[in-house]
């Protein structure tokens, strides 16, 4: 994607953790707008950072209008396929939010029994066909398969007209897993075969969309929802140049892959080093089907197409805001970032900065920490604000930060709302004991596909 397309070196994930981050993708929105984080507004004692269990009794707030929703009045048919974390109950998954079709286990591999772990205090993984358990226990060694198919399968009975499509891939989180085909292939051990593997799916996607002749009407774009989780040490990713990892706003926790492809209309080989986010991803989708975002609530996403086209070199976003739950962490304006506040998390107390550390709480910071992240990615270097140049610089930040406060609204805390053993997907509801019993019986795999046609 990156030799045919183009790459953003400064793409960032709208949270440092997984449910927040895809609302934001969803919707175009910041995420405490739309209800996914834990805490209340206006208490600095915790950052409320969470994402939604299996058990969950909320999730994206249904008022919320998804990219999908977006697209189906334009006429465009829409497609999701693999995890999902927005909620676990009927009326908040993805054939309920604008999506024609769902394939996939909607949670974490993680949160659920399956044959690359094993977790009894949720059930077996399920495997859902829209809002339907279509298999239980889920076989994830060999779901990317699967996974491939459908999406093959969408994309053909849709190469006639618009489509949209969302692939969330379980890979690279704990616990790692690829395919017997993949595994003990690279030099990089579990980690490098499950990311592997995601490269292989990806393969087959392009391919396929070469196949059908289509590859000069459709943008392919390319993102991570949190950076690395370093508790796992070398199961848990790599941060490379930057500071900290998951759960953090440093840019370990935050700053992404952005890898656009559009051949025909991205110059092959292309680097951008403009300001991006994974809020900007459905607003340019819906920009580029001829549409604009709902107009009756704010949107912080913008249109990456002048980017993209090589119009712009700059683009449209000129800052980053960078929340923790409910709690406004830092921002970006150009390319200084100040941190109001700093909290480390997922990363165990043997590694070799504290900063990052579980037991790192959170810091008040006055004034603001300030650091070049162009030139000091890893955040080591703190600028001296008492000098003229940075005080201006900061004097800036801190008026878009009271500036984005008095528009700043805060949705409910969808995650505030408890869980319930029973809202974990079971495909015989009336087994005992609940939910280590939940079994389908298995699908012969030409059954298997069938009943998963888009």
């Amino acid at each position: 994607m990156i030799s045919e397309g183009m790459r953003l070196t400064q793409f960032y994930s709208a949270a440092p953790v997984c449910s927040p981050s895809r609302a934001s993708l969803m919707t175009g929105r910041l995420y405490p707008r739309t209800g996914v984080y834990s805490g209340k507004p206006g208490t600095f004692n915790s950052t409320g950072l969470s994402v939604f269990s299996p058990f969950s009794n909320g999730g994206m707030n249904l008022s919320e209008i998804t990219v999908a929703q977006m697209l189906k009045p334009l006429g465009y048919a829409t497609g999701a396929l693999g995890k999902w974390h927005l909620g676990i109950k009927t009326q908040y998954l993805p054939a309920s939010r604008g999506f024609d079709s769902y394939f996939g286990v909607p949670m974490t591999q993680n949160e659920c029994t399956s044959n690359v772990e094993s977790n009894n205090k949720f059930g077996p993984c399920p495997t859902m066909h829209n809002n339907t358990v279509a298999v239980q226990p889920t076989d994830v060694l060999n779901i990317d398969a699967a996974y491939v198919d459908n999406i093959k399968e969408f994309m053909t009975v849709h190469r006639e007209g618009p489509f949209f499509f969302y692939y969330a891939s379980h890979h690279t989180h704990m616990p790692q897993f690829a395919a017997p085909g993949i595994r003990n292939t690279t030099m990089r051990g579990l980690f490098g075969d499950s990311l592997a593997e995601l490269d292989w799916s990806v393969g087959q996607i392009l391919d396929h969309i070469v196949e059908l002749g289509i590859q000069n009407n459709t943008l392919v774009m390319f993102s991570a929802d949190n950076g690395p989780e370093l508790s796992d040490v070398d199961l848990g990713g790599e941060q490379g140049q930057l500071k900290c990892g998951k759960g953090t706003t440093y840019e370990g926790g935050v700053r992404e892959p952005g890898i656009f492809w559009w051949p025909s209309v991205i110059e092959p080989g292309s680097i951008s080093y403009a300001l991006g986010s994974t809020l900007d991803l459905s607003v340019t989708a819906v920009s580029l089907a001829g549409g604009k975002p709902p107009q009756d609530r704010a949107t912080d996403g913008f249109d990456l197409t002048p980017v993209l086209t090589g119009q712009s070199e700059n683009g449209p976003r000129d800052h980053m805001l960078y929340y923790s739950g409910h709690i406004l962490m830092a921002i970006r304006l150009h390319q200084y970032k100040a941190h109001f506040y700093t909290k480390g998390s997922h990363c165990r107390s043997t590694y070799h900065d504290q900063d990052c550390w579980d037991a790192t709480g959170l810091q008040q910071h006055d004034p603001p920490l300030l650091f070049d992240v162009e030139t000091d990615t890893k955040e080591r270097f703190p600028l001296d604000v008492t000098q003229k140049e940075y005080s201006a610089v900061l004097a800036g930040i801190v008026q878009l930060k009271a500036e984005h406060g008095k528009g700043m609204t805060f949705a409910p805390g969808e995650m505030n709302m408890g869980g319930d053993e029973m809202n974990f997907p079971c495909c015989n509801p009336a087994c005992t004991p609940r939910n280590a019993c939940c079994a389908c019986p298995k699908r012969e795999a030409s059954q298997h596909k069938a009943t998963n046609a888009v």
